[in-house]
């Protein structure tokens, strides 16, 4: 018995000294790693917790208000928009649909919100001279009866209020009205009401 574990003791000493090396290694890295956490500990910043309210609401940005004037300054409403129904048109003498507000008397007609000139038809059979304009967000503004001298040219930027040109009997549909605007508006490819878009008094 005294042999077996003096054998064993032995086996024991042989061992660490053929595997001192790992020992050495191994006690290296668990000391590299203790000074790498602390170094990382230390140089943490101080920082207190910040409350965070829970139920505040998102803070919305600000948006750029459209700006909308008036074609015309000191019109009066004539044939008025009616597109789901039937108006009597007085040159023609019959009654059909009036996608647009006509705008009747003798002046300046000016771009109802920023947009850009895309096209211009000038001596149209039956709608006069006619300038289209494009707007933001699928709008479009159509200004007809015009006069043969206009302000604008095919792709100029124009802001609200700038002149497009002037009134006129140019169209030959509805020449008895006499001077004026034939204004229709458009979303996204589909007739609107004027007025929903015109800073109009209710009593037009």
């Amino acid at each position: 018995m005294k042999t077996y574990q003096s054998g064993t003791n032995e086996k024991k000493k042989n061992f660490f000294k053929r595997h001192w090396h790992a020992f050495v290694v191994v006690a290296a890295i668990i000391v590299v790693a203790l000074v790498v956490t602390l170094s990382v500990v230390l140089t943490l910043p101080n920082s207190e917790p910040v409350d965070v309210p829970v139920d505040q609401p998102p803070i919305d940005e600000p948006t750029a208000e459209v700006k909308t004037v008036l074609p015309m300054a000191g019109a009066t409403i004539g044939l008025d928009y009616s597109y789901d129904k039937l108006s009597y048109w007085e040159t023609l003498e019959d009654w059909r649909v009036h996608p647009a507000i006509d705008f009747v008397g003798e002046g300046d007609v000016f771009a109802v919100r920023d947009g850009k000139v895309t096209s211009i038809d000038r001596h149209t059979a039956l709608e006069g001279t006619v300038v289209t304009i494009t707007h933001d967000d699928g709008y479009v503004s159509i200004y007809k009866s015009l006069g043969d001298v206009l302000s604008v040219d095919v792709g100029n930027t124009v802001k609200a209020g700038d002149k497009i040109g002037t009134t006129s009997k140019s169209m030959l549909t509805e020449v008895k009205t006499g001077a004026h605007l034939h204004l229709e508006m458009t979303k996204d490819g589909k007739p609107i009401d004027p007025a929903t878009v015109l800073p109009l008094n209710e009593d037009k």
